[in-house]
């Protein structure tokens, strides 16, 4: 509790570890939370849950918090868009000053301009084979026979809107599970869907969390989890989606 009675962030993070099955409690769930509270509006707490997260950690697991929490936002800015993620960045690198500095070490800013070279995993991307052909398969694998009737609605927009999900939504950002595992890519999925209060969307990423492996009741205590934090954000889950509401079978 912070001083004026209201439930602070570390105290919020221990409450999502408690919701959260175990195979969730180690590390995924400040994905959840990273993802709900850019989704709610709340970027900018992405800091205060750096500088927790990384408190005791030695250089490479802070490395690793810091790659999975990039590529969190590489993943989110294709669902709630890119000025929230851009706050998120903001204070993820904000943080991550403040700890450089409180330990001496200080790093070069960008060059004028601040154009920087891009990644080696970021150059020659095979933008018309492998990415999209891995795209499709992570879509495939979410959806199965429901993909056809979701496309099928998009009339003569569906050519272009599907080359955009195979090809950029899924097959550079959603389908890249060189951090974030598939699981825990749909974790992310879900969890920035549902802060939007978009019940399709949200059924279809129930379904598709239930299709990767993860059982029903796992499922509503991933969404109490979400449903947590969004709360504390101010948002509002009444009315929201449950697995009980996925009406198809798992296996098609």
């Amino acid at each position: 509790m912070t001083k004026d009675g209201s439930v602070s962030l570390q105290d919020l993070c221990t409450k999502v570890q408690t919701l959260l099955p175990e195979q969730f409690k180690k590390e995924a769930w400040y994905l959840i939370v990273a993802s709900v509270l850019v989704g709610c509006g709340k970027p900018s707490e992405l800091g205060p849950l750096y500088t927790n997260l990384v408190e005791n950690a030695d250089d490479v697991e802070e490395k690793r918090i810091k790659d999975r929490l990039s590529d969190v936002l590489m993943k989110e800015w294709t669902l709630v868009g890119i000025p929230p993620v851009i706050y998120g960045v903001t204070a993820l690198g904000k943080a991550e000053t403040a700890r450089n500095e409180k330990r001496g070490i200080t790093i070069e800013p960008p060059s004028e301009g601040g154009l920087l070279e891009f990644p080696d995993h970021r150059k020659n991307i095979d933008m018309n084979g492998l990415i999209p052909e891995r795209g499709t398969k992570f879509l495939q694998q979410l959806y199965l026979q429901n993909l056809a009737p979701i496309c099928s609605s998009w009339g003569s927009l569906a050519n272009d809107f599907m080359w955009m999900e195979r090809a950029v939504i899924y097959g550079l950002f959603l389908s890249d599970h060189q951090v974030l595992s598939a699981v825990e890519a749909e974790l992310v999925i879900l969890s920035s869907i549902m802060t939007q209060g978009l019940s399709a969307p949200t059924i279809w990423h129930l379904r598709g969390l239930r299709r990767l492996g993860v059982s029903a009741a796992d499922t509503e205590s991933v969404q109490q989890a979400i449903e947590a934090v969004a709360t504390w954000s101010g948002r509002s889950v009444e009315g929201w989606a449950r697995v009980t509401d996925v009406p198809d079978q798992i296996d098609g």
